[in-house]
């Protein structure tokens, strides 16, 4: 019996049945064909007395029933073999992937909370007084609230020679200790990096207040349409690198809301000359989208990189050549680790006095 070469010819990719699927279907049909219909003993006793006829039609119903078996068994096993679509959307260029996670951003419930806290790693190289590259790490907090009370403190917390060779170098002159770090000055341990009173100011000629920063458009060209608005005329920089600048900090560095910092995504991705680039990482290794835009003045690009599952920002850099190293190296960076909101007021850690806390 031939009935499950229809497998074969019709579908030759999907996987052929096994030995005992085919036994359990063909025991169903015959068992079936055995007593069709229900019929009683004396039914049955008097088709199989009328001969060779009766005996030709079995047969033929029973291999139609199991070619129509073989059809459903085709079925049952491409069902099983086939997987079933993702519900994740596929991505295929690096723009997509942008899209997909500002749409998972802009999923996301505003916040709520009497404080915006914001935690970051902060890593600078500079050119240390004996000549060779040092790494500069160090810890910052920025809290915004809801009264009106702003609050923010850095500490330094080390300082190390950076690559092989500034190693050799720093070892050569006797290995000597390298400032700022937390052992360094402890009498002033904690200190304010940034002026409170600038914290919502996106760029020049565009200070928000809290109240307009979270009622900013959750749409790309309205959010362009509104930040416009505060582009000064006498600006030394197009409204497309203007744009960029307020783009770039209002996504990293506000507690704007989810729509909106996804509708930043996209007005920076829109902008001439800015490039998308997927499966890139941050300089701590964290895998993500990045937005670039080109220097505004100097040499410098600014990398936006975010988290492809959940649309957060995950860094702040900037990439340029440095002599002796990389003709890519973040040479800044700001690595976010924790913004929330939160019903908790901070507490300056003592000695962090002037300029550490504010009300505007």
């Amino acid at each position: 019996m031939r009935e499950f070469q229809v497998i074969d010819e019709v579908m030759p990719d999907v996987p052929p049945a096994s030995p005992a699927q085919i036994a359990a279907v063909r025991a169903r049909i015959f068992d079936t064909a055995a007593d069709t219909g229900g019929a009683s003993r004396q039914e049955r006793a008097g088709r199989v007395r009328r001969g060779t006829s009766v005996r030709r039609t079995n047969h033929g119903l029973v291999a139609a029933m199991l070619a129509a078996a073989a059809v459903a068994l085709v079925i049952t096993i491409v069902m099983v073999a086939v997987p079933r679509p993702s519900e994740q959307p596929v991505v295929t260029s690096a723009r997509q992937a942008l899209d997909a996670a500002a749409d998972r951003l802009a999923a996301q419930p505003p916040a709520t909370g009497r404080y915006w806290r914001l935690e970051t790693q902060e890593r600078t190289l500079n050119k240390d007084g004996l000549g060779f590259t040092t790494e500069e790490r160090g810890d910052e907090v920025l809290v915004i609230g809801r009264d009106g009370h702003r609050y923010t403190w850095y500490e330094a917390v080390s300082t190390t020679p950076y690559g092989a060779a500034a190693r050799r170098a720093w070892q050569q002159a006797g290995s000597p200790k390298l400032c700022p770090a937390r052992d360094c000055d402890p009498n002033v341990r904690f200190y304010a990096r940034h002026q409170l009173d600038q914290v919502l100011k996106l760029a020049d000629g565009l200070d928000l207040t809290l109240n307009e920063l979270l009622e900013l458009p959750q749409e790309a060209t309205a959010l362009r349409t509104r930040l416009l608005k505060g582009y000064p005329a006498n600006s030394e920089l197009s409204r497309e690198q203007w744009l960029a600048q307020a783009g770039v900090k209002l996504v990293a560095r506000t507690p704007a809301t989810p729509g909106t910092r996804a509708a930043g995504y996209r007005m920076l991705a829109g902008l001439p000359g800015v490039s998308v680039i997927d499966g890139a990482r941050d300089v701590i290794g964290r895998q993500g989208v990045i937005v670039q835009v080109p220097p505004a003045r100097g040499v410098a690009w600014t990398q936006l990189v975010i988290d492809r599952q959940s649309g957060e920002p995950l860094a702040v850099q900037q990439v340029a050549p440095i002599p002796g190293l990389s003709q890519k190296t973040v040479w800044k960076a700001t690595i976010i680790t924790k913004p929330y909101w939160t019903d908790a007021r901070p507490v300056v850690p003592p000695g962090c006095r002037s300029g550490c806390t504010g009300t505007y």
